[in-house]
């Protein structure tokens, strides 16, 4: 069969996978019917299958096992379970679905279990044909003519701890399935293409904990494959946790996402392989690798090797953390990216070689040169040798290496490649690997042990784990302030300020109850000058409703930050009442109080009992403006109960509501 070469990442990529695709609709059948068989299924069985054993059987024990995984893949349904004694068979070819509650599962029972021919009717090892919820475990998948496994057009597909080396193509080959997993897997020396290749449109595939090497090109490869139908992305990946060495001499790279949106890519070590370590681009896919998080891997290029990160063709939003990245290569170094996909790019906190692009490799740069963009201003250079117990076999951390505490815990995973916690120490380490303390546990306190040894504890705020102190998560409530927690209770805020949600807020001025009718709120910032108008039924009988009397107090402020009016109008000689005590007005050009300067209040019980209505107007020389996302209006007419609140809404909420420009604030 024909292949296509990728000149950018150096992906080959054949064309005879396109027998394997179908549309959307079939997919949607499939489902239907698998749906539909469900339904008659009233009990899960558990099948055997032996060599030696008679398809005639009931199969339903290890004594009655049918002999051939093609009549299991037949016969099952959701919720069965295949149990595959040690032996060689023949593949299988399985269109039946299993359901989220009852996936369908093929299980072998030992540790040789083999698949030596391929099925009757692809040639592949085991095909997945349009089948979902469907669990492959522990086989052997050796030398098969094309994949030794393939899934196409399912979902919810997982391959877990099968070995598969020296298949003429792939070892695993998905194409237009979302939600697949694969874990725990060895794939090696695929002769053609690739160790796994997720394919296809496919969204949120999990690649983790997998051994991937010798493969001819990509040791890992995702592609979009606009051209073959679907959207053309691969969203919402994980690969994670992956060990991927020697592959790429045909072309390719370690990890290879072409079309990956918002994948995240963590924890892997890649080592020794011949073309490029990461490459986020876009060859076939709808766009380019986007919004991808690429953050604590290993990635040590040999002298044949081409970049540890390799970004182009408008791969935009991408950001590179905590790694270590060294390449032998005589020229070229350990970030190479093209001008369409700077925007958005973000790189810091990695241990790197002195030699990077900018340019898509027409230039190098040097790491000098390179911050001057903006890039790895945290960054430094240090080499294998300062940072490994073996460089080229053993990639865990001296105690000594510059890598350890180096990182930030922003996007980190909170265990490393072996499991084991991070942080441990003062701070998340770059690489893989995490160093750990090796002499925890042993009744004496060592440098870098914070709890778990005598004389050692954690605050109330954390938990021990390995000997470090790692932060408990922020439970409201609990009396302890923790974490991004300001207070338990008010007695833990400043005066004036009250506890809501373990966060200190400004006290209420109107906790009465009674919320502002028709309110509306002006505010400018040069000059400072505000308007407030609204009103508010305060039930009757009245105690202090007497401004000319009592006073006024205005407060326009925000759960969080200063008011940006707080003022208290007494009564006395500036306030003027008519003869039927239902309107008082307070005038007072220089505004001499909080630049208040007229104040109208007009009861209105004639229209309904407890009726007010107030405007305020004032003007000064400076103020702040509040958030517009949180601000607050307060009217207290007479005792403190008596009074009106507006809460008012953000610019997106429903009305009340707040606008904000720089120089004024709108409310209504």
């Amino acid at each position: 069969m024909g292949t296509r070469v990728d000149t950018i990442g150096g992906t080959i990529m054949s064309t005879e996978r396109r027998r394997a695709l179908r549309g959307r609709a079939a997919r949607v059948a499939i489902a239907v019917v698998a749906a539909a068989l469900a339904a008659t299924r009233a009990f899960a069985t558990d099948y055997w299958v032996k060599n030696g054993g008679d398809d005639g059987a009931s199969g339903t024990s290890l004594a009655a096992a049918w002999a051939t995984l093609g009549h299991a893949a037949n016969a099952v349904g959701p919720g069965d379970t295949v149990h595959v004694a040690d032996g060689s068979y023949e593949g299988f070819y399985l269109t039946t679905s299993g359901t989220a509650s009852a996936p369908i599962v093929f299980q072998a029972e030992g540790s040789d279990v083999r698949i030596t021919s391929d099925n009757g009717t692809t040639p592949d090892g085991i095909n997945l044909e349009g089948a979902s919820w469907v669990v492959i475990e522990g086989f052997h998948v050796d030398s098969r003519t094309r994949a030794g496994i393939r899934a196409v057009s399912g979902a919810h597909v997982t391959v877990r701890n099968c070995l598969l080396g020296f298949n003429g193509r792939w070892g695993i080959l998905t194409g237009f399935v979302d939600d697949f997993v694969a874990e725990g897997n060895v794939a090696h020396h695929s002769v053609a293409e690739h160790g796994i290749y997720v394919s296809n449109s496919a969204d949120r595939p999990i690649v983790r904990n997998n051994l991937v090497y010798s493969n001819h090109a990509n040791g890992l490869h995702f592609n979009g494959d606009a051209s073959l139908g679907g959207d053309g992305l691969i969203e919402d990946a994980v690969v994670e946790g992956n060990i991927i060495w020697d592959n790429g001499r045909g072309g390719g790279s370690g990890i290879n996402m072409d079309g990956s949106v918002r994948g995240v890519i963590r924890n892997n070590l890649l080592y020794d392989n011949h073309s490029s370590g990461i490459s986020l681009y876009r060859i076939d896919a709808a766009t380019g690798a986007k919004d991808n998080l690429v953050v604590n891997n290993t990635i040590i290029q040999p002298s044949d090797g081409r970049w540890c990160v390799n970004i182009g063709s408008g791969s935009t939003g991408n950001t590179v953390r905590n790694n270590i990245l060294w390449t032998s290569h005589s020229f070229r170094g350990v970030i190479v990216i093209d001008a369409s996909s700077r925007p958005g790019f973000s790189s810091d906190h990695n241990s790197l070689l002195d030699r990077f692009s900018a340019d898509g490799d027409a230039t190098i740069l040097d790491l000098g040169e390179w911050q001057a963009l903006g890039y790895d201003l945290h960054s430094f250079v240090a080499t294998p040798a300062q940072h490994f117990v073996a460089p080229g076999s053993d990639f865990h951390l001296l105690v000594s290496s510059p890598a350890v505490d180096a990182g930030v815990s922003t996007g980190a995973p909170s265990a490393d490649l072996e499991g084991k916690p991070r942080p441990v120490g003062a701070a998340v380490d770059l690489g893989a690997y995490e160093l750990q303390l090796p002499d925890c546990g042993d009744g004496d306190p060592d440098p870098g042990e914070q709890c778990g040894e005598p004389g050692l504890a954690c605050d109330a705020c954390s938990t021990c784990s390995q000997c470090v102190c790692l932060p408990k998560p922020a439970s409201c409530g609990d009396g302890v302030v923790c974490g991004a927690e300001e207070c338990e209770s008010s007695a833990d805020c400043a005066a004036g300020q009250s506890c809501q949600g373990c966060a200190c807020v400004n006290a209420l001025a109107c906790e009465s109850g009674v919320a502002a009718r028709k309110p509306t709120l002006k505010l400018t910032a040069t000059p400072y000058a505000f308007k407030l108008t609204g009103e508010a039924v305060i039930p009757k009988p009245w105690t202090g409703v007497d401004p000319a009397a009592n006073g006024v107090r205005v407060v326009v402020d925000a759960a969080i930050g200063p008011a940006s009016i707080d003022v208290t109008i007494p009564g006395g000689p500036l306030w003027r009442t008519n003869a039927a005590r239902t309107r008082w007005v307070y005038a007072d050009r220089s505004g001499a109080t909080g630049g208040v300067k007229r104040i109208v209040v007009i009861d209105r019980s004639a229209v309904e009992s407890g009726l007010v209505r107030w405007r305020v107007v004032g003007r000064r020389d400076a103020g702040v403006l509040p958030d517009a996302t949180q601000t607050r209006s307060a009217v207290v007419l007479g005792a403190p109960d008596e009074c009106a609140l507006t809460l008012w809404n953000g610019p997106a909420g429903d009305s009340p509501r707040c606008v904000v420009t720089p120089a004024r604030l709108t409310c209504g």
